[in-house]
């Protein structure tokens, strides 16, 4: 499976991954491309599309829980030690899926994955092929300076942890007006763009937290394309899918 094209979908509890995933790969489908995805989030109590590889037939989260006692952070925790065993089986049940396109859901807590040295093990031992991280900013949190800056310091730190190169994701661009979706996309560009707006918007302390942020992750976010999109109208697909090609044809991305 070396020329799987595979994409981690990564982000912030409520960010949009799941819903991302099913309309992403559905996209990708439509297109005539051979697509499959996989669930890594155990605790997953429904989910807005049909995985070809769950985690949840090889981890039992609640029975985890129970037997060991466990409040539901340390049972999410220990599942994913427990994916992690089982990565042979989980590489083994992609690999039967013979896919081109593999989008990867990972769990809802964004730590678990991005920080924990399973997620490492998992994100290298899943398959083989081309790998990326889609990273999730939702938008409708996201317009507000201080998110925007807490976010790209997220987004930065994981393409540092996981050591994959990245898209930066604009999820739910159809939930906020049209002007702020600008005006975040101006930010992306400019770190004095976001200067000129964050000195109005946020207290001292927070101003100044954040332009520290800003400029310390520049020139890894600089590096990192910026695209809004929206699961539900499907708007920015085309202009995702052509960054994720560019970006697979490119092996890794190199600071500007």
């Amino acid at each position: 499976m070396k020329g799987m094209h595979v994409a981690f979908l990564v982000g912030t509890a409520g960010s949009g991954k799941s819903s991302l995933t099913g309309a992403l790969a559905e996209w990708l489908r439509d297109q005539e491309q051979i697509t499959a995805t996989v669930n890594l989030d155990p605790a997953a109590l429904s989910l807005p599309y049909d995985p070809d590889v769950d985690v949840r037939e090889f981890v039992d989260y609640e029975r985890l829980m129970a037997s060991r006692n466990l409040g539901p952070n340390g049972a999410l925790i220990a599942s994913v030690r427990e994916a992690a065993r089982n990565i042979e089986d989980l590489a083994a049940a992609v690999e039967e899926t013979k896919a081109d396109w593999l989008m990867v859901d990972t769990p809802g807590q964004l730590e678990l994955f991005a920080f924990r040295k399973e997620g490492r093990i998992i994100s290298r031992k899943l398959c083989e092929g081309s790998k990326m991280l889609l990273f999730l900013m939702d938008a409708a949190i996201c317009f507000h300076p201080r998110n925007y800056a807490a976010s790209l310091f997220l987004s930065a730190s994981t393409v540092v942890s996981l050591a994959l190169p990245a898209i930066n994701v604009l999820s739910k661009c159809d939930a906020i007006p049209a002007r702020y979706l600008a005006r975040i996309l101006r930010w992306h560009e400019s770190p004095e763009a976001f200067d000129a707006h964050a000195s109005g918007a946020m207290n001292e302390l927070q101003t100044t937290l954040s332009r520290e942020i800003i400029t310390s992750v520049w020139e890894i976010s600089s590096s990192v394309p910026l695209i809004a999109v929206s699961s539900k109208t499907l708007e920015g697909f085309n202009d995702l899918f052509g960054t994720m090609t560019r970006v697979y044809g490119e092996g890794e991305m190199e600071l500007r």
